[in-house]
């Protein structure tokens, strides 16, 4: 494990921005990755793209980051149609054209009668709001040869790995994990998405202990509250907690990070509760909180603003507790 990401951890102030494993826009994932490097993320989550690879490596270099050699570029693949690498996709013949979906999406996806399927998160805000059910989340641009991909992340510049477990399916994670084999020696970090998929505490912790025993102690394990849901409040980051402290409380013996439903409110939280999480991964909050758009041009005085508040939201991580 990379050094200064395993200090972080310890000393449980570890930041992760989560870009999207399904999020296209390189423009912006190179924007974001500028901001977040700057105020202090460890680690800048992207889909396992090299294009995507090479956009935040592109705004790594525009930063002043706070510590040489981070953040580390994290690339995200998943097994058994895992909802992470789900997008929208519009039945035409069912739309009535009232333009509700352009309302709820926050992301930009649905522009001048356009589908700008790039800036989708695969979040379910329009496939709620459409009347009509013209729109769905759908499994796309499927990962067929994972080694072959993860190959060309890592040269493009990518150090980090997150395997999104889905329904927990153990032939699956095994088979990935045997891909992943030849390339272990290049990965400087390398993470398990565990929950969120139906699975009870228990099975959830069950899952991370055969990780565990599968991929050894030298992994950070994700535990996923509720994903894609960029929501305020104490509420909203509960279950991300609550699964850590079961985690714990299941003698799981290696680094623990939360993310789905994390907002500002999860390190001062997991400090009051003792929750004993050694870090945080925000999305879809994160670009709620800092306030840009994907095509919202760039000054520098506004850069320094976003940046301003990017601190804010990857110091709060820092208030996280010891655990007792």
């Amino acid at each position: 494990m990379h050094l200064a990401i395993e200090q972080a951890l310890q000393e449980r102030r570890f930041f992760k921005l989560i870009c999207g494993a399904s999020y296209r826009n390189t423009e912006f994932v190179a924007t974001l990755a500028q901001i977040f490097a700057e105020a202090g993320a460890q680690v800048i989550d992207v889909g396992a793209r090299p294009e995507l690879v090479e956009a935040a490596r592109t705004g790594i270099a525009a930063a002043k980051v706070p510590v040489a050699g981070l953040p580390l570029i994290m690339v995200s693949v998943g097994i058994n149609q895992d909802l992470h690498f789900l997008r929208v996709e519009k039945d035409f013949n069912r739309c009535d054209d009232r333009g509700l979906c352009v309302n709820a999406c926050p992301h930009e996806v649905f522009v001048g009668g356009e589908i700008r399927l790039e800036n989708c998160l695969g979040c379910d805000h329009c496939v709620i709001a459409c009347p009509s059910k013209a729109l769905s989340l759908v499994a796309r641009d499927p990962l067929g040869e994972v080694q072959s991909l993860l190959k060309q992340c890592l040269a493009a510049g990518a150090s980090a790995l997150e395997v999104h477990t889905g329904d927990g399916s153990l032939p699956e994670l095994k088979s990935l994990l045997a891909q992943l084999a030849p390339l272990r020696d290049q990965i400087e970090l390398l993470a398990f998405s565990l929950g969120a998929h139906g699975q009870s505490p228990a099975e959830i912790a069950q899952l991370a202990h055969t990780i565990r025993a599968l991929a050894g102690p030298d992994i950070l394990i994700q535990a996923d509250g509720k994903p894609i849901s960029g929501r305020k409040g104490e509420k909203s980051t509960l279950p991300c907690l609550e699964l850590a402290e079961t985690l714990f409380a299941q003698g799981l013996d290696c680094f623990v990070q939360v993310s789905g439903g994390t907002n500002d409110l999860t390190g001062p939280l997991a400090r009051r509760r003792q929750s004993g999480i050694h870090g945080v991964g925000m999305g879809s909050f994160a670009r709620k909180f800092i306030d840009l758009s994907p095509s919202e041009p760039l000054s520098e005085a506004l850069l320094q603003e976003k940046i301003a508040k990017a601190r804010i939201l990857v110091e709060s991580v820092a208030m996280s507790p010891l655990r007792v």
